[in-house]
């Protein structure tokens, strides 16, 4: 018996233009050229070294060393996403080959953002129809300012966005076929498992799935890519349980020993209050950056939403960024760094709704042409307009004073010292080879400054909550800031910082503001022999 015929949701618009494969091939090659070599021009000069990419190159580096992390894991993230860059630092030849630690995350980072503007341009031509259109969303994604300064930094969010968009992709490109949704399913798991927060995403991609199935199909491929995605995320809960730290210590009989917990991280994560970082802070950071951009996604969005009622898919894309910007609403901390899903997600809605009163025009004779070269006129004008808002992103190297500070450790401290530093030197100074130890022995004591103050077995057992146990403390502006005046948990760290002295201070400009590095050695109150 033959089954019922499928009918494509996508719209399949008449060409006015033969255009060749190839053709098209070269036009998206020249535009992914251009977009990637914005991200990567200067990408290893700016931005500033941050502590997030420190974090997760040192989690890649406890990986390679049979840890999920240096410290004890606490389940703030699942561990996939740094369980990938550890793979990539074993097929690219170790963590220096492009120099620095940090610089190696950045180089897959640069990959990911190469396959996500890939993913929006033919995601973008799938639901318009229109290859000017997925142009068009290529170029706003992969030149938006935010998206240079976001995208060349070591975030789990670069590493979930890909996946979300394969995820789409397979959905919208997949004419039914339930391969293509037990990919997608698989791919939106991984998303999940790189960054928890991605699980906000599928209510709508499974209207996404709804509507690219046929009806006889639907209720079979709902249920087998929700199963599919929610039975593989599961895995994160499942290894708290199998480790005994899903609940929190003392709630099981016997369970006397104190230990992490996954729902104790999940429940401080969400009551835990906004300080340095909120949504509207962030959205200023934003608007700063890229105001146009911002102003036109919210834009885009309401008509998206409003002209869905006529166009289901285009309800597709508003859904989706609705469901994370109702996740940056909720009151909690928001990083600047947050919006990197939003990014592809805004310049899909904005291409869109650009292309969907013009679409409505395509049965004039004639009009594909100017359709097409207005779209075109648009992609010119952008740019330009987007490389020069971008323009600090190719000139300023705000990372020098990083780099000057651990040349400066490698050569004058003794490798037996005790270093509390961020998370951004981690791994040049555990890792044999790196620019902090270069072919010298390596810094087993080099610390974690947030580990000291709330690891037990660092301030604990290490360090014996003792002051004098520190030799040397290596400060940025944000270190310093925390250290001083932050709770008893920076006091023992604040102790040994009025008992030290500055030893060499490093600059650098960051556009108006400088980036210092402070390094201050500890004088102990008995020698040591």
């Amino acid at each position: 018996r033959l089954l019922p015929g499928i009918e494509s949701i996508n719209p399949v618009l008449a060409k006015a233009i033969p255009f060749p494969l190839i053709l098209e091939a070269l036009v998206v090659l020249i535009g992914l050229v251009i977009a990637m070599a914005a991200h990567a021009l200067n990408m290893f000069s700016y931005p500033l070294y941050g502590q997030d990419e420190g974090n997760l190159m040192s989690n890649a580096w406890a990986i390679l060393h049979g840890m999920l992390q240096p410290y004890p894991y606490i389940y703030e993230q699942p561990p996939l996403g740094w369980i990938q860059i550890a793979a990539w630092v074993q097929l690219s030849g170790g963590f220096f080959t492009f120099g620095n630690a940090l610089n190696s995350g950045r180089v897959l980072m640069l990959l990911f953002a190469a396959a996500s503007s890939l993913l929006v341009y033919l995601i973008a031509n799938r639901l318009s129809g229109s290859r000017s259109t997925g142009l068009l969303a290529l170029i706003i994604f992969s030149l938006s300012p935010l998206s240079i300064i976001y995208q060349r930094q070591v975030l789990l969010d670069n590493i979930g966005t890909f996946w979300l968009l394969l995820s789409l992709y397979l959905l919208v490109a997949g004419d039914s076929r339930l391969r293509n949704t037990v990919f997608a399913a698989v791919a939106l798991a991984i998303a999940i498992l790189s960054r928890e927060s991605f699980i906000l995403f599928l209510p709508a991609l499974l209207y996404a799935v709804w509507l690219h199935s046929t009806t006889f199909q639907r209720k079979f491929a709902l249920v087998v890519f929700a199963y599919i995605t929610l039975s593989l995320a599961s895995f994160f809960v499942l290894l708290a349980l199998l480790k005994g730290e899903l609940l929190p210590t003392g709630m099981l009989p016997g369970d006397n020993h104190v230990h992490p917990s996954l729902l104790s991280t999940l429940l401080a994560q969400i009551t835990q209050p906004a300080q340095d970082a909120n949504l509207s802070l962030s959205w200023a950071t934003w608007t700063s950056i890229d105001s146009p951009f911002m102003y036109a996604s919210m834009a885009a969005l309401v008509i998206n939403l409003v002209m869905g009622w006529k166009n289901r898919l285009q309800w597709i894309l508003a859904f989706l960024a609705i469901s994370y910007w109702l996740f940056l609403l909720h009151g909690g901390t928001v990083y600047p760094f947050y919006i990197v899903p939003l990014l592809p997600l805004m310049a899909l809605n904005i291409a869109v709704a650009l292309n969907a009163p013009l679409k409505w025009l395509t049965k004039l004779k004639g009009f594909d042409l100017a359709r097409a070269l207005l779209l075109f006129m648009i992609i010119g004008a952008l740019v330009p307009y987007n490389l020069q808002f971008a323009a600090p992103s190719f000139s300023l190297h705000p990372v020098t004073a990083q780099t000057n500070a651990l040349f400066w450790i490698r050569d004058n401290v003794p490798h037996n010292a005790v270093v509390i530093t961020d998370s951004t030197f981690y791994t040049d100074l555990h890792q044999a080879g790196g620019e902090g130890v270069a072919n010298g022995a390596t810094y087993p004591n080099a610390h974690i400054y947030w580990n000291v103050a709330l690891d037990p077995q660092v301030h604990g057992s290490l360090l014996h909550e003792n002051w004098d146990a520190i030799d040397y403390i290596v400060v940025d502006a944000r270190m310093l800031r925390e250290i001083k005046t932050l709770d008893g948990s920076m006091l023992l760290l604040n102790r040994a910082l009025h008992h030290a002295i500055l030893r060499v201070e490093f600059r650098s400009d960051n556009g108006g503001q400088s980036e210092v590095i402070q390094v201050y050695q500890v004088i102990h109150t008995t020698s040591t022999t």
